[in-house]
């Protein structure tokens, strides 16, 4: 399963990054607008900053303006991926951009019907947004499972991913579903290194343990300088 973050927080993409987990950074114009810096800077420092992908979303409805941007955001870089809402006019300009080889987004999913037409134009990525989805009274986890299945049987190459995941449970659904790619937001990656206090304690007693006796304590092969 792919990790993607969504954010623009520099110190979380380079800890990802050197991790090897990171395979792109996903933006929305919320995110965007929240910089207040010039967008070229910010899209360019966030290409510059990583080696993968880079989502950024149209902010027009209809199609006609919706290519126009996508195709001046495809020129700036080959790791641009287009972020459309799966809605009225973005299918038809998803799939424009796909027949152009320019790879898109299905963003604003809600209902698995949008991720199969998604597959059925052979868009790159479907996001539902799963924590949106649980606060209407849905069940996010069958949806990705449903979703995952229909494309996997009709050989469909869209890659789910799982978006504004906000809960380690989330991010576990998406692991048990199988689906392709998951979008983090920067708490919910934080979390993902977070220790409990079942290990704080089960580390202590090792510990004590080791200090209690002179033999390890002071062995030469564990000295921290």
């Amino acid at each position: 399963m792919q990790i993607w973050l969504d954010t623009i927080d520099f110190s979380l993409i380079r800890h990802a990054r050197q991790l090897g987990l990171l395979a792109g950074v996903t933006t929305n114009p919320s995110i965007l607008a929240a910089a207040k810096q010039p967008v070229e800077s910010v899209l360019d420092a966030l290409l510059d900053l990583q080696p993968g992908k880079l989502a950024v979303q149209v902010t027009c409805d209809d199609s006609a303006s919706q290519l126009r941007q996508a195709r001046r955001l495809a020129a700036k870089s080959d790791r641009i991926v287009i972020k459309i809402p799966a809605i009225g006019d973005g299918f038809q300009t998803m799939a424009a951009l796909e027949r152009e080889g320019i790879p898109t987004l299905a963003t604003a999913i809600f209902e698995s019907r949008q991720i199969v037409m998604a597959g059925l134009l052979g868009v790159h990525y479907a996001a539902p947004y799963l924590n949106r989805i649980e606060q209407a009274g849905r069940d996010a986890a069958l949806l990705l499972q449903e979703s995952q299945q229909i494309l996997q049987r009709q050989g469909k190459r869209t890659l789910i991913m799982g978006a504004a995941v906000k809960s380690l449970e989330q991010f576990m659904q998406c692991a048990r579903a199988g689906i392709g790619a998951v979008t983090l937001p920067a708490d919910t990656y934080r979390q993902l290194f977070a220790s409990t206090p079942d290990v704080d304690a089960a580390l202590a007693r090792f510990d004590s343990a080791w200090q209690a006796n002179p033999f390890t304590a002071r062995s030469a092969l564990f000295l921290t300088e």
